[in-house]
């Protein structure tokens, strides 16, 4: 039976309406991470098509060090990637135009996902003991930079009196075992990991005594680029929601995805939130001013995306 021309027509219109996004047609994202377990809800979106179910495209991009992410935002090599409210304070101080466009997670009181851990050797005990050793941190104007150089101050240490090193979370381990450091920041999973075999021993759970809710880490992007693309972020934000939904529901699935994506899984689950407040960057500034990384008033309007 021939079809008329109408018929046609409508069979072509319906076919187009009816197929799935093709690549061509999706907003290509080269997204900077992390590799921690914070970062599962992008690992979730991406493996299970949330990020292509709202229009977006997603490279996902292993970067081993935070402070690189600025530097390679600014050049374009990615359009999205993780940051922390010192880096976004100091890089707006500088005069390089980053935006924060969603949370990652918070660190709770309830949930503590950060320590302060030393190698036993090192017999570092209190803040006091700090003094002369050697500590490494992810990252120098990161949060964990930042707080623990507060924490020290209010109890009476001077940050200058303690060498700071900065190192990657995966080479913490072998830093500490062989005596590169004498104590780290470290965050899940590496934190389990040291603990579990005697490498290093838990000095404190120091943010708690900070904050009972801090913001942990966001992802942020250029103003310009965020600006021209409005419609991304909320699709964005939504596929990232899906994503922690899926791990809230299925403790299994978020064991399985970090074991996928960093090869090792967590046996803590981070406070993932999309939350980014003023107060949550006041909090921060108030922290960097004192420890000198920050000598302005920020506009912290202009520092986080509609």
């Amino acid at each position: 039976m021939k079809m008329g021309l109408l018929g046609i027509c409508c069979a072509l219109v319906l076919g187009t309406l009816a197929r799935p996004a093709l690549p061509a047609d999706l907003q290509k994202i080269n997204l900077g991470y992390i590799p921690v377990a914070d970062i599962s809800p992008a690992f979730v979106a991406k493996d299970k098509g949330y990020f292509e179910k709202h229009g977006l495209d997603v490279t996902l991009t292993k970067i081993l060090l935070a402070s690189n992410i600025p530097g390679a935002l600014v050049s374009q090599s990615l359009d999205i990637g993780l940051g922390t409210a010192p880096m976004l304070l100091v890089t707006s101080e500088s005069g390089l135009d980053l935006v924060a466009i969603a949370g990652i997670s918070r660190l709770e009181t309830a949930n503590p996902f950060v320590s302060l851990i030393a190698r036993p050797a090192a017999n570092i005990k209190t803040a006091a003991d700090l003094k002369g050793k050697k500590l490494g941190v992810p990252g120098f104007n990161s949060s964990m930079d930042v707080s623990i150089r507060k924490w020290l101050m209010d109890r009476q240490v001077a940050p200058t009196d303690v060498s700071f090193v900065e190192a990657i979370f995966p080479q913490m381990h072998d830093m500490l075992a062989n005596g590169t450091l004498d104590a780290a920041i470290v965050l899940e999973p590496f934190r389990s990991l040291i603990l579990k075999d005697g490498t290093g021993l838990k000095v404190s759970d120091f943010y708690a005594d900070l904050s009972p809710d801090a913001l942990a880490a966001f992802w942020m992007a250029k103003a310009d680029w965020a600006a021209a693309h409005r419609d991304v972020i909320p699709a964005f934000r939504a596929a990232l929601s899906e994503g922690i939904d899926d791990l809230k529901k299925d403790p299994a699935a978020f064991q399985a995805i970090q074991i996928k994506y960093l090869g090792f899984a967590s046996p803590a689950t981070p406070s993932f939130s999309l939350k980014v407040t003023k107060d949550d960057l006041i909090f921060f500034a108030d922290m960097s001013k004192q420890v000198g990384l920050i000598h302005q008033p920020p506009q912290y309007d202009k520092l986080l995306a509609p």
